[in-house]
């Protein structure tokens, strides 16, 4: 659009200093090769569900590698990325630059799929 407004990049300090916390109540169900699987139950607005046409208690699967769920299981709105980055790297015996770039991508990844939320400090 040609109005729309950009949105402003945050930078990565700020990124890894917060503490993202989960807005969805789903239970995660583990895998036998150590992933899980994330049901969540579909909420769509009145006139998305009159348009869309959605049934009754219909829900969106993700699925998750371990690595996944050792991330997902670690978001209680108390930790920030870059403790959780720092507890991925001493689990999985990496650096911090490997744990940390694929860490952010999937918060970014979890965060729009409307999975979780940063609560942003106001100075």
């Amino acid at each position: 659009m040609f109005f729309s407004k950009k949105k402003p990049r945050l930078s990565i300090e700020t990124a890894l200093a917060a503490r993202p916390l989960k807005i969805v109540d789903a239970a995660m169900k583990p895998l036998p090769e150590g992933g899980g699987m994330l049901t969540v139950n579909l909420q769509p607005r009145p006139t998305a569900r009159w348009l869309f046409r959605l049934p009754a208690g219909s829900a969106k699967t993700y699925e998750f590698d371990a690595i996944g769920v050792f991330v997902w299981e670690s978001i209680d709105g108390k930790t920030s990325v870059e403790q959780i980055v720092k507890k991925l790297a001493s689990r999985y015996d990496l650096n911090l630059r490997e744990a940390q770039v694929p860490t952010l991508s999937f918060m970014e990844m979890l965060i729009k799929r409307g999975l979780v939320g940063v609560p942003l400090e106001i100075k």
